[in-house]
C-alpha cells in the first residue's frame, strides 16, 4: 500500500484542480474527487508519490495505466483527461485525470444493502462483457486484471462503468518482458498467482464479482470443491445461467470460455453448445471408426481434417439418387401434362428452373461420389471448403477462431439428414452429410476437444 499523500479537502492541485472528497485508496494510487476550477467541471483524480512508492514497479504500472487510458475509446470507461505531474522540495507527485464515473461501486451498494436479482446479475454481465471484448479485441490485447466490486460503477440508470486500470496488461509487453501479481485475493483467476494473465484471466474474475453479488460473500469465503467455487450449495440460479457461471470461474483457464465474445453469445443463447455436446464420460479417448479414411493432423494451435469422397456406394448414394429420379419424373411429367396449355414462354422458364433443381441435386450426387471436404482450423482464423475436381464446382467459407462456439451433430428438419455444425456467435457450418454415423460422431468429438480441451 503507497504512502498518504498530503492532499486534504480544499487542496488546489497544479492550479486547476480543487480536492473535494476521497474516492478510494489502492497499490497504485489515491483517486480524488475534484473540480477544474477554470471548467467547473468534476473529474477523478489519481495520484502517486514518488517519495511514498515502495518499489519502481508501481511508478511503472502507474504510467501504463494513462498510457492505456489514453487510447481507450468505450462508453463504459471514464474517458481520459490528463497526465501530469508536480514536484515540491520533498517529493514528486504523479497525476492521471479522468471523466467520473457518477454512481456508487457495486461494493458500496451491497454494503448499503442493495441484493442483486438474477435479472440484474445477468445484465450486469452482458455490459461488462461488452466493455472486455473491446478490451481484448484491441491490438494488442488489454487485460485489466483487477475486475471486482469495486472498481465497477453503477449510476442511477442502470449504468455500469469499469474503473481503475492500475493492474492493466498489455499482453504482447507482458509475452516479451514478464508480469508482476497484481490484483485482488478471491477475484484472481488460478494462473493469475502465477504472474500470467490472458483475456479468459478477466472472466474468471468477472465470474468471481457476480458471485459476490449473488452471495454478498467474498468469493474467498464461499466453499471449494477440487479447487472450484462450490456456489450451488450457497445461492440457487436458473440452471441455465448457473452452468454458464461455472464457465467463468473454472480453475483451468483452457476450460473456460475463450473470449468474451464466446461468452456473450452462450449466455444470450443458452441452447448453443460451447464444446462438443457428446457426454462428458464419452469424450475421454475418441477413436476414429474402423475403416473410416478421414485424413486428421493436430497440433496444440491448429486442427486439419480432409474428408475424402464417399465414392460408389449405393448405401450412401441411395437417398440423393432417389430424390433425384423423383424430381426428374415429376417434372417431365408436369411438362408433358401441361405443355399444350402453356405459353412458349412460360413453358420455356419452367423447364429451365426445373433444370436448375435436377442440376443442383445432380451436383450433390457428384459431390458425394468426388468431393472434398476440408476443415482448418488455425489460431487466428478457419476455413471450410468442398472442391471437385471439375472446374468451377469449388466452394469455401471462412472465419475468425475466436468466434467458434463448439460443434454438435444436427439433423435437417426436412430431409432427416444428419451433418456435423460447427456454430460461431452468428453463423452455423455443416458438413460431413456422407459420412456414417459412427463417423459423424467421432469428428464431433475431436473437433469439440481442440476448440475446448479438457
Amino acid at each position: 500500500m503507497i504512502t498518504q499523500i498530503s492532499h486534504q479537502i480544499g487542496d488546489l492541485i497544479a492550479e486547476r484542480y480543487r480536492v473535494r472528497s476521497v474516492l478510494g485508496q489502492g497499490s497504485t494510487g489515491i483517486t480524488f474527487a475534484v473540480e477544474d476550477v477554470q471548467t467547473h467541471q468534476q473529474y477523478a483524480l489519481k495520484a502517486l508519490s514518488l517519495k511514498g512508492i515502495q518499489d519502481w514497479k508501481q511508478l511503472e504500472l502507474f504510467e501504463r495505466e494513462a498510457n492505456v487510458l489514453s487510447q481507450l475509446d468505450h462508453p463504459s470507461i471514464p474517458h481520459y483527461i490528463d497526465y501530469f505531474q508536480t514536484d515540491t522540495a520533498e517529493d514528486r507527485c504523479f497525476y492521471i485525470v479522468q471523466e467520473l464515473a457518477p454512481g456508487k461501486s457495486l461494493a458500496c451498494l451491497v454494503e448499503d444493502g442493495w441484493r442483486a436479482s438474477q435479472a440484474e446479475v445477468r445484465q450486469l454481465a452482458l455490459k461488462i462483457l461488452e466493455t472486455l471484448q473491446y478490451l481484448h479485441e484491441l491490438h494488442p490485447p488489454i487485460i485489466h486484471r483487477d475486475i471486482k466490486p469495486q472498481n465497477i460503477i453503477r449510476n442511477g440508470d442502470g449504468q455500469f462503468y469499469l474503473v481503475d486500470f492500475g493492474a492493466v496488461q498489455n499482453v504482447y509487453y507482458n509475452t516479451m518482458m514478464g508480469s508482476t501479481v497484481v490484483g485482488t485475493y478471491g477475484y484472481m483467476a488460478p494462473e493469475h498467482f502465477q504472474g500470467k494473465a490472458v483475456p479468459a484471466t478477466d472472466l474468471y474474475s468477472l465470474g468471481a464479482t457476480l458471485l459476490a453479488l449473488l452471495t454478498h460473500c467474498s468469493p474467498a469465503e464461499l466453499p471449494r470443491k477440487r479447487l472450484k467455487i462450490d456456489f450451488r450449495s450457497v445461492v440457487r440460479l436458473d440452471p441455465a445461467f448457473a452452468n454458464w457461471l461455472d464457465h467463468l470461474i473454472e480453475p483451468a483457464v483452457e476450460d473456460r470460455f475463450v473470449s468474451a465474445r464466446n461468452a456473450i453469445a452462450a449466455l444470450r443463447q443458452p441452447g448453443i453448445p460451447r464444446q462438443s455436446s457428446l457426454p462428458q464420460k464419452d469424450r475421454s479417448a475418441p477413436i476414429q471408426p474402423v475403416g473410416s479414411n478421414i485424413q486428421l493432423h493436430k497440433t496444440q494451435t491448429t486442427l486439419t481434417v480432409h474428408i475424402p469422397p464417399v465414392g460408389w456406394h449405393w448405401e450412401t448414394l441411395k437417398q440423393e439418387c432417389l430424390q433425384l429420379w423423383v424430381n426428374v419424373c415429376v417434372l417431365v411429367v408436369f411438362l408433358w401434362a401441361f405443355k399444350a396449355a402453356m405459353p412458349p414462354l412460360i413453358f420455356g422458364v419452367a423447364a429451365c428452373l426445373g433444370g436448375m433443381i435436377g442440376i443442383g441435386m445432380l451436383n450433390s450426387v457428384v459431390f458425394a461420389i468426388g468431393g472434398h471436404t476440408h476443415l482448418k482450423i488455425a489460431p487466428q482464423a478457419f476455413r471450410l471448403s468442398w472442391r471437385v475436381h471439375i472446374p468451377g464446382l469449388q466452394y469455401s467459407r471462412r472465419g475468425r477462431t475466436v468466434d467458434l462456439i463448439g460443434i454438435k451433430l444436427t439433423t435437417s428438419p426436412k430431409s432427416k439428414v444428419k451433418y456435423c455444425t460447427l456454430f460461431t456467435t452468428d453463423h452455423q457450418y455443416s458438413f460431413g452429410t456422407h459420412l456414417s454415423p459412427s463417423e459423424q460422431a467421432w469428428l464431433v468429438e475431436v473437433i469439440g476437444h481442440f476448440l475446448r480441451p479438457e
